[in-house]
């Protein structure tokens, strides 16, 4: 890709490259706004937006899980931007949707989504609110509710003869 920190423009070939990266979920004119606004937040075109960088954002940054997204998303470049932002767009699927917030909630990135990541991602959402006997009974409930629909899934994959749906 031709872009450097210092490229004013995006050519037409850049746009496609950066369309084809995200998934084709911003067209022309919306990737050459996303680089005005990527270029304005890289305060110092090293060509990638900071953690400091990135919590300038005002909308990022009144979120309370913004240091999670920090976390996951440092030192992102034009690109990674985009396909980050692409999760939020109303043309990103369900599955593009579930798979940012897994990256947000799977603090120790392990691939799963545990209690302790589960704990963490509550207290950044509550903060002080609870204490840490209302976030263990709020985690508690809430993992009970999740192996209530799986086992409410379950049933209805078996269908109502119990065999698989028939």
């Amino acid at each position: 890709m031709g872009l450097t920190a210092s490229s004013l423009n995006l050519t037409q070939y850049d746009v496609e490259e950066v369309q084809e990266y995200c998934g084709e979920r911003f067209n022309h004119r919306e990737i050459q706004c996303l680089y005005k606004r990527f270029r304005s937040l890289d305060k110092r075109h090293k060509g990638y937006i900071s953690e400091d960088e990135l919590l300038s954002i005002p909308e990022l940054a009144i979120s309370p899980l913004a240091q999670r997204v920090v976390q996951v998303f440092h030192n992102i470049n034009f690109k990674d931007f985009v396909r980050m932002l692409a999760a939020f767009s109303d043309r990103a699927s369900r599955e593009e949707k579930l798979e940012f917030m897994f990256r947000v909630y799977d603090v120790d990135r392990d691939g799963f989504i545990s209690l302790s990541d589960l704990e963490t991602i509550v207290k950044h959402l509550v903060g002080s609110s609870l204490n840490e006997e209302q976030v263990a009974e709020l985690i508690t409930r809430a993992m009970g509710e999740l192996s209530a629909m799986r086992e409410e899934n379950k049933q209805k994959e078996k269908g109502p003869s119990g065999n698989g749906g028939g």
